[in-house]
Protein backbone atom coordinates (compact mmCIF):
# COMPACT_ATOMS: atom_id res chain seq x y z
CA UNK A 1 0.00 0.00 0.00
CA UNK A 2 1.52 3.32 -1.14
CA UNK A 3 0.23 6.77 0.47
CA UNK A 4 0.52 9.91 -1.25
CA UNK A 5 2.01 12.87 0.70
CA UNK A 6 -1.35 14.70 1.16
CA UNK A 7 -3.15 11.91 2.47
CA UNK A 8 0.08 10.79 5.03
CA UNK A 9 0.01 14.46 6.48
CA UNK A 10 -3.71 14.40 6.92
CA UNK A 11 -3.32 11.30 8.68
CA UNK A 12 -0.49 12.85 11.02
CA UNK A 13 -2.81 15.61 11.91
CA UNK A 14 -5.68 13.48 12.88
CA UNK A 15 -3.45 11.53 14.98
CA UNK A 16 -1.89 14.54 16.61
CA UNK A 17 -5.59 16.45 17.24
CA UNK A 18 -6.76 13.44 18.34
CA UNK A 19 -3.86 12.84 20.97
CA UNK A 20 -4.17 16.92 21.85
CA UNK A 21 -8.01 16.42 22.55
CA UNK A 22 -7.21 13.93 25.30
CA UNK A 23 -4.44 15.90 27.15
CA UNK A 24 -7.15 18.39 28.76
CA UNK A 25 -8.89 16.21 30.35
CA UNK A 26 -5.86 14.22 31.22
CA UNK A 27 -4.53 17.26 33.00
CA UNK A 28 -7.67 17.63 34.75
CA UNK A 29 -8.07 14.22 36.49
CA UNK A 30 -4.57 14.44 37.70
CA UNK A 31 -5.43 18.09 39.50
CA UNK A 32 -8.50 16.54 41.18
CA UNK A 33 -6.33 14.00 42.83
CA UNK A 34 -5.16 16.33 45.40
CA UNK A 35 -8.17 18.23 46.91
CA UNK A 36 -6.88 18.63 50.39
CA UNK A 37 -3.46 19.04 51.75
CA UNK A 38 -4.48 18.56 54.67
CA UNK A 39 -4.24 14.69 55.24
CA UNK A 40 -6.15 11.77 56.68
CA UNK A 41 -5.76 12.78 60.51
CA UNK A 42 -6.60 15.99 60.05
CA UNK A 43 -10.36 18.23 59.34
CA UNK A 44 -10.08 20.68 56.37
CA UNK A 45 -11.61 23.42 57.33
CA UNK A 46 -10.44 25.38 53.79
CA UNK A 47 -9.16 23.78 50.70
CA UNK A 48 -8.91 26.41 47.87
CA UNK A 49 -6.91 26.55 44.63
CA UNK A 50 -5.76 29.77 42.76
CA UNK A 51 -4.02 29.86 39.17
CA UNK A 52 -0.20 29.18 40.91
CA UNK A 53 -0.93 27.57 44.26
CA UNK A 54 -3.36 24.83 46.27
CA UNK A 55 -3.58 26.26 50.04
CA UNK A 56 -5.40 24.07 52.91
CA UNK A 57 -6.37 25.40 56.14
CA UNK A 58 -6.28 21.99 58.43
CA UNK A 59 -6.60 21.19 62.37
CA UNK A 60 -8.43 19.39 64.92
CA UNK A 61 -11.34 20.83 66.81
CA UNK A 62 -10.11 24.44 65.52
CA UNK A 63 -8.12 25.21 62.73
CA UNK A 64 -4.59 25.29 62.97
CA UNK A 65 -2.34 25.00 60.31
CA UNK A 66 -2.00 26.37 56.48
CA UNK A 67 -0.59 24.16 54.16
CA UNK A 68 0.60 25.46 50.51
CA UNK A 69 1.65 23.96 47.16
CA UNK A 70 3.44 25.84 44.35
CA UNK A 71 1.57 23.98 41.72
CA UNK A 72 4.61 24.62 39.10
CA UNK A 73 7.08 24.21 41.73
CA UNK A 74 5.66 21.50 43.81
CA UNK A 75 7.04 22.85 47.07
CA UNK A 76 5.02 22.56 50.02
CA UNK A 77 5.11 25.16 52.97
CA UNK A 78 2.95 24.19 56.78
CA UNK A 79 3.05 26.70 59.00
CA UNK A 80 0.87 27.31 62.36
CA UNK A 81 -2.32 29.57 61.96
CA UNK A 82 -1.82 33.03 63.89
CA UNK A 83 -5.07 33.79 62.64
CA UNK A 84 -7.25 31.27 62.60
CA UNK A 85 -10.88 32.30 61.29
CA UNK A 86 -12.51 32.58 64.99
CA UNK A 87 -13.08 36.43 65.05
CA UNK A 88 -13.90 36.30 60.72
CA UNK A 89 -16.51 33.65 60.66
CA UNK A 90 -14.18 31.66 59.21
CA UNK A 91 -13.79 34.24 56.52
CA UNK A 92 -9.72 34.68 56.85
CA UNK A 93 -6.98 32.71 57.83
CA UNK A 94 -2.96 33.79 58.21
CA UNK A 95 -0.17 32.43 59.08
CA UNK A 96 3.21 34.00 59.62
CA UNK A 97 6.86 32.65 58.20
CA UNK A 98 9.18 35.21 59.35
CA UNK A 99 9.16 38.58 57.40
CA UNK A 100 6.30 36.87 55.05
CA UNK A 101 2.09 36.61 56.28
CA UNK A 102 0.03 33.89 53.98
CA UNK A 103 -3.54 34.89 53.96
CA UNK A 104 -6.61 33.36 52.76
CA UNK A 105 -9.15 35.70 52.27
CA UNK A 106 -12.56 33.83 51.56
CA UNK A 107 -15.24 36.93 52.22
CA UNK A 108 -17.55 36.40 49.04
CA UNK A 109 -16.64 38.60 45.85
CA UNK A 110 -13.23 38.86 47.69
CA UNK A 111 -11.61 35.52 47.65
CA UNK A 112 -7.74 35.40 47.31
CA UNK A 113 -4.90 34.05 48.64
CA UNK A 114 -2.48 37.01 49.36
CA UNK A 115 1.58 36.83 50.46
CA UNK A 116 2.73 39.56 52.00
CA UNK A 117 6.35 40.90 53.11
CA UNK A 118 7.52 43.59 55.47
CA UNK A 119 3.97 45.12 54.55
CA UNK A 120 4.05 45.02 51.48
CA UNK A 121 1.60 42.93 49.23
CA UNK A 122 4.04 41.22 46.71
CA UNK A 123 1.11 38.24 45.46
CA UNK A 124 -2.33 38.22 45.52
CA UNK A 125 -4.27 35.52 43.46
CA UNK A 126 -8.02 35.16 43.57
CA UNK A 127 -9.49 31.83 44.46
CA UNK A 128 -10.66 30.64 41.53
CA UNK A 129 -12.42 27.13 42.82
CA UNK A 130 -12.73 25.61 46.18
CA UNK A 131 -12.13 22.17 46.85
CA UNK A 132 -14.26 21.06 49.50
Amino acid sequence: MQLNSKRTAQLILSVVGICSLSLPFAQAAQARVVDSLCGDNNITFVAAETKHFLVSICGGETANTYRGLDKKTGKYISLPLTENGSSTRGYYYEAVNGEYTYGVNLTPGYQSLSVIKNDRVILREPIVRELN
